[in-house]
């Protein structure tokens, strides 16, 4: 499991989705959260992999396979919860959970990035097939840092039970 995790410049980022069925309310409701997704196979650059975007447990969209192509950016509107699903023929799925809840009052905030790291479809076959279906990060707003960031504990747990499950 690999994950990366970084953030650019304080700013507000004004949503481009207003016409596109966005219908949020609150202080949040103009605002998106940038997000930059890296997706590599077996440690090394790949391409035609597939990404689906769920918000609120509905697909929102889904960005089809290119050739050469493996870094994406999302632009997810705030105060929701969005399943990242990342696939490719013949490699296992991969999710990345995002939370983009702010608090009320907060209207500044960094974009988030994270990269993921597809393995064979076989990799794990022989192995509790019931830990490989968590995501593989959760990110979330951190009120002590400022934005949004993975959970450091979340990942720390998923690591150790692979760890004790024999992965």
């Amino acid at each position: 499991m690999a994950l990366l995790l970084t953030g650019s410049a304080m700013g507000q980022h004004k949503s481009k989705n207003k016409n596109k069925g966005n219908d949020l309310e609150g202080p949040h409701k103009d605002l998106y959260l940038p997000v930059e997704c890296l997706v590599t196979a077996n440690g090394g650059p790949t391409d035609n992999v597939t990404v689906t975007v769920y918000k609120d447990n509905e697909v929102a969209f889904e960005l089809s396979p290119e050739k050469n192509k493996s870094a994406f950016l999302l632009e997810l509107d705030m105060d929701c919860s969005y399943t990242v699903l990342v696939s490719k023929e013949g490699y296992r799925n991969k999710t990345v959970f995002i939370d983009s809840h702010l608090p009320e009052d907060q209207t500044k905030y960094k974009s988030t990035s994270f990269a993921v790291d597809l393995d064979g479809a076989d990799k794990f076959a022989h192995g509790d097939q019931f830990y490989l279906d968590f995501p593989s990060a959760i990110i979330q707003w951190d009120g002590q840092k400022q934005t949004f960031v993975h959970n450091e504990n979340y990942v720390a747990n998923l690591k150790d039970s692979f760890v004790k499950h024999g992965f």
